[in-house]
């Protein structure tokens, strides 16, 4: 979770919205961007004390999920100067950031990726 939230600063340039213990961290960046930590759940879900998790949950929270095999969601933030960025963010070195990339399948389109620490792929585009 730190080094998410250290990413996620970072990228987005800004201090979370509101955080709750080291489970929960939110961003407003236009719409929320929440982070979750599923390792603080794993610590306490089963505690016989705790009320914290209905029976849906816990159902949910055990279920294989399996493996990802394609990307149907893709983490777009638009930025006004994307060399700007693009170069900040390779300073920063917080992540793979790939190389700046250039589609017209139905108008020009410009981006590149970056990977935050757990893995997403977040797709950087603008001028």
């Amino acid at each position: 979770m730190e080094k998410s939230l250290n990413f996620y600063k970072q990228l987005l340039q800004q201090e979370p919205l509101y955080a709750n213990d080291d489970r929960w961290v939110t961003f407003d960046c236009g719409n929320f961007l929440s982070l979750y930590n599923k390792k603080y759940d794993e610590k306490i879900i089963d505690e016989i004390d705790r009320e914290c998790f209905n029976q849906a949950y816990r159902d949910d929270f055990y279920k294989d999920k399996g493996k990802s095999l394609n990307n149907i969601v893709i983490f777009n933030f638009e930025v006004k100067d994307l060399k700007s960025e693009y170069h900040r963010l390779k300073s920063l070195n917080i992540g793979n950031v790939s190389k700046l990339m250039y589609v017209n399948v139905h108008r020009p389109y410009w981006y590149f990726n970056i990977i935050d620490p757990d893995g997403n792929i977040l797709e950087i585009t603008g001028k």
